[in-house]
């Protein structure tokens, strides 16, 4: 199973999902830190989920991050994340 499967699978384990996207970014930083030709390191998640409710910004990272623990100590080197409830959502 690739990294984006794996990460998906992960977030809809952990995450009453509302909507889920994640996107493999890691040939946009080649020659960047962390990025190995051929692997899955960087990674951009979008995620609408009530779960967020009543959560600052940093807790909902820490969220995401944590259940990514073991994703991060092998190659996974970063994350950008967007993070809102589907209230939220509506809004933009």
């Amino acid at each position: 199973m690739n990294r984006k499967a794996k990460i998906t699978n992960i977030l809809n384990e952990n995450f009453n999902l509302y909507s889920c996207f994640v996107s493999d970014v890691s040939e946009s930083h080649k020659g960047h830190s962390g990025y190995i030709k051929g692997e899955e390191t960087h990674f951009e998640i979008v995620i609408i989920s009530n779960d967020f409710e009543n959560k600052n910004r940093l807790e909902r990272h820490k969220m995401v991050n944590d259940c990514l623990k073991d994703e991060f100590e092998a190659s996974l080197h970063s994350i950008t994340c967007n993070l809102m409830t589907v209230t939220e959502s509506k809004k933009n």
